[in-house]
């Protein structure tokens, strides 16, 4: 019986290990399987937040890019062509009009291409020293356009003064069909006065017309007592204040100029800083030497023309300003932008 029983005891006793590792490979393999489902499932909710995320950002950027669009659909854009003025890098663009291309036509000054063709245009400035103009003989004698003396600030004081003959003057240009511009007589010491200045031209033209250049005149005063005379400023400093009041005209959609002497120029400004403004030039000689690039001259100051009573300054544009500068200025008003060609 003990012999018989053996090999039952000892297969019990083997029997019972093999159950074990059957066991524990069902283990092994259900924590592999719970493993790989849980790397699964990891992977699958982490794309989740990553789609969600990237599509949150998407949209995010969308919705921005539809803000803009829906902005720019209510900018106005204006094409405007102004002419280019041939500035070059570090360098003050000289005068390199034709000499023998200017000639009196009909008793006025004028300026000629090569072909003989008349390319400019006639203009005179007057301010309350011209006491009486006759605006219907003026545009019947070809006068195309008129600089306004807008106003001045006073050579003691300082103080600021509308010219009294503005608002007659450029209503009765305005009716006869005379293109306006402007100029500010100033005596500004600092940048912050060049700015109060444009400020107060500013609120003397808006109500108007002004289709030609808003110019600051710069210049010396024969007053020993002027308050030009009695500071001291530096021809870099006054650069900054012609600078000054450019730049607050120009945000504003006007065109600003600089009227100055060349020998202020030379003498009293740093002109390579001031390149970027149109020039308007004084010079009463029958051949125009002007050293720089200018777009106005003022060739006369003892001018005669029909409509005005007495001496005139009498002018010619090298640039039809009014063919361009009013859409500049509607595009400031309309909230629009500028699209030179």
């Amino acid at each position: 019986m003990q012999g018989v029983n053996m090999p039952e005891e000892f297969d019990t006793e083997v029997t019972v290990p093999r159950r074990r590792r059957r066991k524990r490979r069902r283990n092994l393999t259900e924590t592999l399987l719970i493993m790989f489902l849980g790397f699964v499932m990891g992977f699958i909710v982490g794309a989740v937040i990553i789609h969600n995320k990237s599509s949150k950002e998407i949209a995010e950027v969308q919705e921005e890019l539809d803000t803009v669009i829906e902005e720019q659909s209510h900018v106005n854009v204006t094409k405007v062509y102004v002419p280019k003025r041939d500035v070059k890098e570090g360098n003050v663009t000289l005068n390199s009009y034709n000499p023998d291309n200017f000639r009196i036509d009909n008793g006025f000054m004028a300026y000629f291409d090569d072909d003989g063709n008349k390319i400019s245009h006639l203009g005179c400035d007057l301010s309350y020293h011209n006491k009486s103009v006759n605006f219907d003989e003026l545009a019947a004698a070809g006068c195309e356009f008129v600089m306004l003396r807008c106003g001045y600030r006073g050579y003691s004081e300082g103080g600021m003064v509308k010219d009294e003959k503005f608002e007659t003057y450029a209503s009765e240009a305005d009716r006869v069909g005379i293109k306006v511009g402007v100029y500010f007589f100033t005596q500004a010491l600092t940048p912050e006065e060049a700015r109060d200045e444009a400020d107060f031209t500013l609120s003397i033209i808006k109500d108007h017309n002004i289709s030609y250049p808003v110019a600051f005149d710069t210049e010396y005063i024969d007053d020993e007592e002027a308050r030009t005379n009695t500071t001291e400023i530096s021809d870099e400093l006054r650069s900054e204040i012609c600078t000054a009041f450019c730049e607050r005209i120009k945000e504003e959609g006007y065109y600003p100029m600089i009227y100055a002497s060349e020998n202020w120029f030379r003498r009293s400004l740093e002109v390579e800083s001031l390149k970027q403004y149109d020039f308007w030039a004084p010079q009463y000689l029958e051949e125009n030497d002007f050293l720089y690039d200018f777009t106005i001259w003022q060739y006369t100051d003892e001018g005669s023309i029909p409509g005005v009573s007495g001496p005139v300054d009498l002018d010619i544009s090298m640039v039809d300003y009014a063919s361009f500068v009013p859409h500049m200025r509607d595009a400031v008003v309309n909230d629009g932008s500028i699209e030179t060609y």
